[in-house]
């Protein structure tokens, strides 16, 4: 019974952080942007991402802002010894 409360509760935590973390305003403003193309499934995915779960205070743009900053905070090790492998310098 412990380890299944235990499990509950580090699903709220990871919920939580999700939302803290990719489900918030980024204040940027889609037309000073640039337009970039996904495939049609994905767009639904996003579009429904944001408009079940942002409770209409996120655009796509945040959303993605937010996904990519994530991921480039996670992985910029990892891409910059790619890019070194690469001998071009990225981030």
């Amino acid at each position: 019974m412990k380890i299944k409360i235990k499990l509950q509760r580090e699903q709220v935590l990871r919920v939580e952080q999700y939302k803290s973390t990719f489900l918030k305003p980024t204040g940027l403003v889609a037309r000073q942007g640039k337009s970039i193309y996904i495939s049609p499934d994905m767009h639904k995915r996003i579009s429904r991402i944001v408009f079940i779960l942002g409770d209409g205070k996120i655009s796509l743009s945040d959303y993605l802002h937010n996904v990519l900053k994530h991921h480039f905070e996670n992985f910029s090790d990892e891409i910059k010894i790619i890019s070194v492998d690469k001998q071009e310098p990225i981030i």
